[in-house]
């Protein structure tokens, strides 16, 4: 898909999307789980591992919810980031992956690995499916930094601002 084919797509998926007032990602991740009927949980945790494979979110779709994962030893801007990319993802309805019994057991929160229906986990950027997740987080970010602020520190704001994140 081309840039430009990519940005149109990626802001169709969020032209009409109502953002919450005062905005964040879990504000968000409430608005759409009330939309939906389908329950959103943020889960903070602690990657294993560390380079380049090493997922800093993950999102595992069960029959009742979705749960969103976030690397907890990071900052405030950037788990925002992270959990905006996951809703990406559902935003866009991007196919899940099947998951190991394995990964689930470790996590602790999802008390019946069978009951998963799939999963996606964030390691990387080259994969279509991932460019428009995480086009699709920064639309929503810069959709609301547009209007009300973006939630982050004033030293994350500027050292984003510097590294060009922002």
């Amino acid at each position: 898909m081309l840039d430009r084919a990519l940005h149109q797509y990626c802001y169709s998926i969020i032209r009409d999307l109502k953002l919450p007032r005062p905005f964040s990602a879990k504000a968000l991740c409430e608005a759409l789980a009330a939309q939906s009927d389908r329950r959103i949980y943020l889960h903070p945790y602690e990657a294993v591992g560390v380079g380049v494979d090493a997922p800093c979110g993950a999102w595992i779709a069960t029959a009742q919810a979705d749960h969103i994962f976030f690397e907890q030893r990071t900052s405030k801007y950037h788990q925002e980031q992270i959990i905006l990319h996951e809703i990406g993802h559902l935003l866009c309805r991007h196919r899940l992956h099947d998951i190991s019994e394995t990964m689930l057991s470790e996590t602790d929160l999802l008390n019946d690995p069978g009951k998963a229906h799939g999963a996606l986990l964030r390691t990387s950027y080259t994969t279509q499916e991932e460019k428009e997740a995480e086009l699709v987080a920064s639309m929503l970010l810069e959709r609301s930094t547009s209007w009300d602020g973006d939630g982050a520190q004033t030293g994350e704001r500027y050292l984003g601002e510097v590294l060009g994140f922002i």
